[in-house]
């Protein structure tokens, strides 16, 4: 097992909403969001690691535009998760027909070179952005298969799964409301679903309230005993990732755990002295990444409550891919 230090960010170039999965002996892959301002191609972007700190150029995770999105320029919070032996990424997409964000399904037998299962996912079509960044979480207590959602000042919302991984059983739940007036609250998105089975605990990691904001986003995580409902803040200190000086907006996460089964936070920020992507008013936002702790109680925070600028000790990993 090896482990290489590391300064954020991992990635210098814009690589918003990003998730990281583990394939083994075939190394890690980081998939990030695509706007019609990105100097990058229109297309859910990928990166490939041998060991969580080197991380190649991007390039497109699928192999063509789906059928109901062809001239698609916002592809959304990827999330590639490896289910019934194939990889799924879930995803949201514009359709030509502008009726708002859908979410999607592409499929593959490898981490890359997605094929979009060719319409949105059932019941996804809105007028708004209420359908957006997808997380799917599989509850180990019960194997159902469960994919969160939502934005667009609503409710965090999750709906069951069935083995298919893209039909609806039954209709979508309120999981968690935003909080109007607060700060960091007032819009919810980017939720990111864990279990810790030696505390028997559900945690909601959730990102808000306006990414396009100066010191306006930051992460929150919320608990509960069961996946769907009963989720309140952590104690003591529920907002775990905030703004400093060095790194501004940071949010949209995901979790994952290295090879000695520490867990770790991706997510991205905006460097202060580098804010905006070149010619246009937008952030660029970078993958940054830090260690997740745990308080004796079983309460998770980041330290110093925001992202870390200095040479950190890395990611454990197996064996290089």
């Amino acid at each position: 097992m090896r482990e290489t230090p590391y300064q954020n960010p991992l990635l210098p170039t814009d690589f918003p909403d990003p998730s990281i999965i583990d394939t083994g002996p075939g190394g890690y892959f980081a998939y990030a969001t695509h706007d019609e301002f990105s100097p990058t191609l229109n297309n859910i972007l990928v990166s490939h690691s041998p060991d969580l700190v080197h991380w190649s150029a991007p390039i497109g995770a699928l192999l063509r535009p789906p059928v109901w999105a062809q001239q698609c320029q916002r592809f959304w919070c990827p999330q590639v998760v490896y289910v019934n032996g194939q990889y799924r990424l879930y995803y949201a997409a514009e359709s030509d027909a502008k009726d708002g964000m859908h979410l999607a399904l592409a499929i593959s037998q490898t981490p890359n070179n997605f094929i979009d299962i060719g319409i949105p996912l059932s019941g996804s079509h809105g007028t708004d952005y209420a359908m957006i960044d997808p997380c799917f979480f599989t509850d180990p207590k019960t194997n159902r298969h469960y994919l969160y959602y939502g934005s667009a000042h609503e409710p965090i919302r999750a709906v069951e799964l069935a083995e298919d991984g893209f039909t609806f059983l039954g209709s979508p739940v309120e999981v968690l409301w935003p909080r109007l007036g607060v700060r960091f609250e007032t819009l919810r998105e980017g939720a990111f679903m864990t279990y810790r089975p030696e505390y028997d605990r559900y945690y909601l990691w959730v990102s808000g309230d306006n990414t396009w904001a100066e010191n306006g986003y930051a992460v929150s995580v919320y608990w509960s005993t069961h996946p769907l409902t009963g989720f309140e803040p952590i104690p003591e200190r529920h907002i775990v990732l905030g703004p400093n000086q060095h790194w501004d907006s940071p949010g949209q996460t995901c979790l994952f755990r290295d090879g000695a089964e520490d867990e770790w936070l991706v997510y991205h920020a905006v460097d202060v002295t580098d804010r905006y992507i070149q010619g246009t008013d937008r952030f660029l936002r970078k993958m940054c990444l830090d260690k997740v702790l745990y308080t004796a109680d079983g309460w998770p925070y980041i330290a110093n409550y925001s992202p870390s600028f200095q040479t950190q000790a890395g990611p454990r990993v197996n064996s290089p891919a």
